[in-house]
């Protein structure tokens, strides 16, 4: 059966951009000073990579979940479920005390926050919004999160206002009407999502576990050249401002070339971070990688959901596979600090971009029949 696909109404959108801004806000407040808080109770180099790779390991796991569970049932309790467990459990994080219980309390909030966005993503399809746009929304929710994370700097603060945020969140989506959308039969335990498009995956992954190091150690790195909070919140908000802006304008280019572009932006913002002298030169790479995220997060985005029928379930697998990178990027940033510095743990993101490149130039091809309907609906520009 066909599902004819309307545009969504001014206040639904309102609606839909709030969520995900206030989300990617509540997300980025309370993750950007963990590691610095890991190490104030107590935790060493190694400790705050495992921290970190809880919190990703639950996302996997959920994403996984929910991704499936969207295809099969309703959309709108998935989003309201995922938006109120996020409220509880980020405002958990207060009573953390020492490595062990952030680290149980960062999984819960790692697992609740990836139960509603592959649900949330497929809401904007079926209704005939911009991914691009949506996606957007999240970097800016991002920046948001940096810029308070800079002038409130107390952990403590930020983990009561994110959850607070979760919670506006949650009486927002009580608006959304559920949308019609097609009720896919998939396995749980089904893995031919994965498998017909695993050269995508596997080139997002391998990427993804380096910038997952980058990003693990980053705020160390920062604090070790000198940046205050205030400055480390203000050099992480200018990638995803930029994100923001260029996110609203990637829906019509060719997804392949997002993707390639994707890799490449990002190999040299990491390279910019491993010779940066000091913590202002780290800017240009905020560029660099603001860039590179938006062309790849979109591009693969597009392109998984376009490909194929269960489309919550390969956008959840994405997400998986972006949490499961962040695991063996988080624990591998942690080792190399350990064992290393910081600059050794930048190279590896450059790695790890070159070789995830390779990968997806290799591998990954649209059959001829996808590429046709692809350009039937989407002009595309080089």
């Amino acid at each position: 059966m066909k599902y004819r696909r309307v545009g969504l109404g001014t206040l639904a959108t309102m609606k839909i951009n709030t969520i995900q801004l206030l989300a990617s806000s509540s997300h980025t407040m309370s993750h950007i000073f963990i590691p610095i808080f890991a190490k104030s109770l107590g935790a060493s180099f190694l400790e705050v990579g495992m921290i970190t790779a809880a919190f990703g390991a639950a996302s996997f796991l959920s994403s996984f979940i929910f991704g499936k569970a969207a295809d099969i049932n309703r959309l709108r309790p998935i989003v309201l479920i995922g938006l109120i467990l996020s409220a509880l459990s980020f405002f958990l994080q207060i009573f953390a005390y020492d490595a062990i219980s952030l680290s149980l309390i960062r999984a819960m909030a790692g697992f609740s926050m990836s139960i509603y966005p592959a649900a949330l993503t497929v809401y904007i399809y079926y209704q005939k919004g911009s991914i691009g746009k949506f996606s957007s929304f999240g970097s800016l929710g991002w920046m948001l999160g940096f810029l308070l994370a800079a002038f409130i700097e107390n952990v403590q603060y930020l983990f009561v206002l994110s959850s607070l945020f979760y919670l506006v969140c949650f009486v927002t989506a009580l608006g959304l009407k559920d949308v019609q959308k097609p009720s896919v039969k998939v396995s749980y335990f089904s893995v031919d999502t994965f498998s017909k498009n695993s050269p995508a995956y596997l080139s997002v992954f391998i990427r993804h576990a380096g910038a997952g190091a980058v990003w693990t150690v980053m705020p160390l790195y920062l604090l070790h050249m000198g940046a205050s909070s205030f400055w480390i919140g203000v050099i992480y908000a200018i990638n995803p401002l930029i994100q923001f802006l260029v996110m609203r304008r990637l829906d019509d280019f060719r997804n392949e070339w997002l993707v390639k572009w994707g890799f490449i932006m990002s190999g040299l913002a990491f390279l910019v971070y491993f010779l940066a002298p000091g913590f202002i030169f780290l800017v240009p790479g905020m560029f660099f990688i603001a860039f590179g995220w938006s062309f790849l997060f979109v591009g693969t985005n597009q392109l998984l959901i376009q490909r194929n029928k269960d489309k919550a379930t390969a956008s959840g697998i994405l997400n998986s596979t972006l949490a499961a990178a962040s695991i063996l990027g988080s624990v591998s940033g942690g080792l190399i600090l350990e064992l290393s510095g910081y600059r050794e743990t930048m190279l590896f993101g450059v790695l790890c971009a070159f070789v995830g490149m390779l990968v997806f130039n290799a591998k990954d091809r649209l059959p001829l029949q996808a590429v046709e309907k692809l350009q039937a609906h989407v002009p595309l520009k080089d």
